[in-house]
């Protein structure tokens, strides 16, 4: 064994880092003390770089803060998303009203037709709007055609009754009065009326 008044020992020991008389299980500790003390060094030096480039002081935070920041990204883009669809809504809504009120001229009223038929109507990629799968113009007289009383009268104005129908058995005062007594005596017993 080595004299602890030795100074040769003490110059071992210096020289080669290592006390002979420490146990192993002591120096092992040491060590392990030495390279936890190294690695806690080198994370603070980390924490430090990673807190300048990033401003935050650690992983975790940075992490959580990136999570916050790509929710409110999602929220944002949700909310453009649900922005964007109330207007072609509305655009879908706009270009079938258009559409209906145009197609409808021949009804009573066109606001009737539209409320009827906007239900079963589709605005295409294209913008073209057709009501079960036809296009507009056609669905509004197929509609017309079963349900008359929504269509404007055809036709001329009046009590509906027919004027002169021209087939020669009714001519006015002027013309009879123009006529010849045989001419007269002739319409009148072929059932001919006076208007």
């Amino acid at each position: 064994m080595a004299d602890p008044n030795d100074s040769n020992a003490d110059a071992a020991t210096a020289a080669t880092g290592t006390d002979k008389t420490t146990p192993p299980a002591a120096q092992d500790a040491d060590t392990q003390t030495q390279v936890n003390q190294a690695l806690a060094k080198q994370q603070e030096q980390f924490n430090a770089r990673f807190k300048e480039a990033t401003g935050h002081s650690d992983l975790k935070a940075f992490t959580e803060a990136q999570l916050k920041q790509q929710g409110k990204l999602q929220e944002l883009a949700d909310t453009n998303k649900a922005e964007a669809q109330t207007y072609k809504t509305k655009f879908e809504q706009s270009a079938i009203s258009n559409a209906l009120l145009a197609s409808s001229v021949d009804a009573i009223s066109p606001v009737i037709v539209k409320d009827l038929l906007s239900g079963r109507a589709v605005v295409g990629d294209d913008g073209t709007v057709t009501i079960d799968g036809k296009p507009v113009a056609d669905a509004v007289k197929q509609l017309l055609a079963e349900n008359p009383f929504l269509a404007k009268a055809q036709g001329g104005t009046g009590s509906g009754a027919p004027q002169n129908a021209g087939d020669g058995n009714q001519i006015t005062r002027a013309e009879f009065e123009k006529l010849g007594h045989p001419e007269r005596a002739k319409f009148i017993q072929a059932g001919g009326k006076i208007i």
